[in-house]
């Protein structure tokens, strides 16, 4: 079975795209800072979890970022912010995979949405990096 070939989207496509991931990401900035601990348990990381206020606030800069800049490099800059911090989120669940873990299956299901994500990001911040 071949695999599934990924079109970059036209500019227009990743304009539209970038304010949904704007929105999305102001979500989840706030969740993060009003509920820290419960977005950890929920996925079995039992460490210290006031490091994901530090995420939230991440997230609430660059998706205030994607709303600042209406087009042109700037919108693309704020992309490629989300993809870093797309990495850090999954080398922060990347512990929670573990077998020992009994919300395993929700730590899977959450790597695969930010790796979901940093796909569609990936090629929003192509689509509008000036060429």
């Amino acid at each position: 079975m071949p695999l599934p070939v990924l079109k970059v989207p036209s500019k227009r496509e990743a304009e539209r795209y970038a304010t949904g991931l704007g929105f999305a990401q102001l979500a989840l900035a706030a969740f993060e800072l009003a509920r820290p601990g419960a977005l950890a348990k929920s996925v079995g990381l039992r460490e210290n979890h006031t490091f994901l206020k530090g995420f939230g606030a991440r997230e609430m800069a660059t998706g205030a970022g994607l709303f600042g800049w209406r087009r042109g490099r700037g919108r693309s800059m704020w992309i490629w912010a989300r993809v870093a911090g797309d990495a850090m989120d999954l080398w922060t669940l990347a512990p929670a995979l573990t077998r020992a873990n009994p919300k395993r299956n929700a730590a899977i299901a959450a790597v695969a949405i930010v790796g979901a994500v940093t796909i569609i990001d990936i090629l929003c911040a192509r689509a509008l990096d000036e060429r």
